[in-house]
């Protein structure tokens, strides 16, 4: 009897929705570093063209946009949302004083909070992060800052990790603490900033995220990585392809939105997860994803109406920058399945390898048109499984593969709003 090698397989095809991105913001100066934030449903805007720099706010999900710059005596390098407050770091180039500016109005009159005169060899205060409860900012070198009484006063944390020579990214989830190191990658801390071990995933993480309730990094060609605080590792990364660098992520609510570069043609490529991150859909790319070189960190973000992405490009010394929304009202109504386990679910089918069959478990969140369909390694359709309407629910089915030969076969779940396919090895 002759056996195949066995493969295990599982990745996800994507699936693109109707709905196409808009553009509602556009300007010939900024440069590619700029940045994109959100608080509540107001949206911010930050950077540099012209030889100066701009912030932006937007409170009719980028319909139309109001110039803030002047609301600031200095540049804002970073904004955070903080429950009812959105922060604003900044400072003028030269000094030591970096000013923490705060509104409790959603960005329409803002006041110095607090501010910071940075110590020797700490270098520039650049970012700031919370846990939902206590503020941070980061120096881009060996400092972090505490705040326990929502940015009234800090307290320095000194990153004592070996060789340490710069931070370049932080986040924070209760007492475990992340920083990207410079040549480093990923230091971990789960007792509050004290001790540091090193943590990365295949690759090194090279920037890092709070979101929702999860930390998420971005490791070079391995793609985008969750971190579980169980287990204290990144797991769960994710990658549309070998040659895709992830560039930036971002959420608000439900909505988790990711970004990659197509290393070869430049091109961007999006994604939506409303599952944590346990799957992804591909976005619609049509304009936006073409020739876009947008580099920012923040470059996409979503509130419960729209996702946001950043637009980039230079032709000819002639600058491109633009603003895009999609709506997010295509996939929203999944929030109504949260008293189920999960809103879309194909598990791995058992046994693998099998002979002759195999059975096939599916989870869904929503009612609606379901189909299974098998496939072989050719991508020809075998056999359709399922093709009815669905009530939410988990359900299973069987495959027999008695009339098949040997080898590697694939199987799809197939929603309205969603398509996931894996792997099975029918063995003789």
């Amino acid at each position: 009897m002759k056996k195949k090698i066995l493969l295990l397989i599982l990745f996800a095809v994507s699936y693109n929705l109707n709905a196409q991105w808009e553009k509602v913001y556009s300007n010939s100066t900024w440069a590619n570093g700029a940045s994109l934030y959100t608080h509540k449903n107001v949206l911010f805007q930050t950077g540099y063209g012209n030889n100066t720099n701009q912030t932006l706010r937007s409170g009719d999900n980028g319909t139309t946009w109001t110039d803030i710059s002047s609301s600031f005596p200095y540049t804002v390098y970073f904004i955070l949302s903080y429950g009812n407050t959105v922060f604003a770091v900044t400072t003028t180039l030269g000094t030591t004083q970096y000013s923490f500016y705060a509104s409790t109005d959603d960005g329409l009159t803002w006041a110095e909070k607090s501010n910071i005169v940075r110590g020797s060899g700490n270098g520039a205060i650049l970012s700031m992060a919370s846990d939902g409860n206590n503020l941070f900012c980061v120096s881009n070198r060996r400092s972090i800052y505490k705040s326990v009484d929502g940015g009234s006063t800090w307290t320095e944390i000194i990153i004592n990790y070996s060789g340490t020579s710069g931070i370049l990214s932080f986040a924070v989830s209760g007492n475990t603490y992340f920083a990207v190191l410079e040549g480093v990658g990923c230091v971990v801390s789960t007792d509050a900033g004290l001790n540091w071990t090193l943590k990365n995933g295949t690759s090194s993480i090279g920037v890092i995220y709070k979101l929702n309730n999860d930390v998420w990094g971005t490791a070079g060609f391995s793609g985008i990585y969750k971190f579980n605080l169980s287990t204290n590792s990144w797991e769960n990364n994710y990658t549309p392809g070998s040659f895709n660098l992830p560039i930036s992520i971002g959420a608000n609510g439900n909505n988790l939105i990711s970004t990659f570069g197509d290393f070869l043609t430049g091109n961007r490529k999006y994604y939506s997860s409303y599952n944590n991150g346990e799957s992804w859909t591909e976005l619609t790319t049509d304009v936006i994803g073409l020739s876009n070189s947008i580099l920012s960190n923040y470059a996409v973000t979503a509130n419960s109406s729209y996702f946001f992405a950043e637009y980039w490009k230079s032709t000819g010394g002639v600058i491109s920058y633009s603003i895009y929304r999609l709506p997010t009202a295509t996939t929203t109504y999944m929030e109504d399945a949260k008293e189920f386990p999960n809103s879309f679910v194909l598990s791995q089918n058992y046994p693998n390898p099998f002979n002759p069959t195999t059975t096939i478990e599916y989870a869904l969140g929503i009612p609606g048109m379901v189909k299974i369909i098998v496939y072989d390694i050719l991508g020809r359709e075998i056999n359709t499984l399922i093709d009815e309407y669905k009530v939410a629910g988990n359900y299973q089915v069987k495959f027999n593969g008695s009339s098949l030969s040997s080898g590697i076969y694939y199987y799809s779940l197939v929603t309205d709003y969603n398509r996931q396919t894996k792997a099975m090895v029918l063995v003789e």
